[in-house]
């Protein structure tokens, strides 16, 4: 009888000395829908480098998430390749494609080591392939689109779930700053109406600088009209007195002509 258990054992122990830091214990972020016997672990792939290139920027990395099921390796494992950096969520697919191809070939036997060994010579083509120059714009557009999902990606592995007490917290947050913001707008609100005049303030206001404006302007109108009247009345006995004197020079003339007609010859 197969014992499992020690095979399993046994070959964590052979990934640990060969990937040693590299091979972690998942704690969180386990695949939904896992139920494993035993520990979930985790290794980075990335593209081999020359040495003295670690200041050179890594173009793509990749997750292997596995686990142990109760009769491995005659079933397989749990497996799951994550998108870190540099790739889509179509090169994703296609890695894990070749990841499952690589389990039915290697099925009665231990596989994990063969399986990430696939995986870095996967990701050593991809990031070739993007170390390449292209002057085709169909490609570039690709290469492009394939780089945005790897961020949209990332941003959605990493992005904190929504829980029931996380939108609690987030609402009790909004609601006070949004409680704080109405504060500050009614006080505004009543300063603007301690300082705002109402329409009869404001009339009266108005109806005070314009007396003061135009009080001198109307005794100057009152001074003219009563010189306009004086003049008036000036002039109206001056042509009476005229009228009369003329009036009286004819009356004599007359009367003396009538004296000379009647006196004896």
């Amino acid at each position: 009888m197969t014992d499992y258990a020690q095979e399993q054992e046994d070959e964590l122990e052979v990934l640990g000395s060969i990937f040693m830091d590299d091979l972690q214990e998942v704690t969180e972020g386990i695949p939904s829908g896992w139920k494993p016997p035993g520990a979930v672990w985790r290794v980075v792939v990335v593209p081999q480098r020359d040495e003295g290139d670690e200041e050179v920027e890594i173009p793509v990395q990749v997750e292997l998430v596995f686990a142990h099921t109760p009769s491995y390796p005659d079933e397989p494992p749990l497996l799951k390749a994550r998108g870190l950096q540099g790739i889509s969520d179509a090169d994703v697919g296609t890695l894990q494609g070749v990841l499952d191809e690589g389990v039915q070939e290697n099925l009665g036997m231990a596989m994990i080591y063969t399986l990430i060994s696939s995986a870095q010579e996967w990701v050593q083509e991809k990031a070739a392939s993007m170390a390449v120059p292209s002057s085709d714009p169909v490609l570039e557009e690709k290469r492009r689109r394939d780089a945005e999902d790897a961020r949209l990606a990332e941003l959605r592995r990493g992005g904190q779930p929504v829980t029931p007490e996380a939108f609690a917290a987030w609402r009790a947050k909004f609601e006070a700053e949004q409680a704080q913001l109405r504060a500050k707008l009614e006080g505004v609100k009543v300063e603007e109406k301690q300082t705002r005049l109402t329409g009869k303030q404001y009339f009266l206001q108005q109806e005070a600088q314009h007396l003061e404006v135009e009080e001198p302007e109307l005794e100057a109108d009152e001074e003219d009209g009563e010189d306009d009247r004086e003049n008036w009345r000036s002039s109206g006995e001056e042509e009476e007195l005229d009228y009369d004197e003329e009036d009286s020079d004819e009356e004599e003339e007359l009367l003396d002509e009538l004296l000379a007609s009647k006196a004896p010859a």
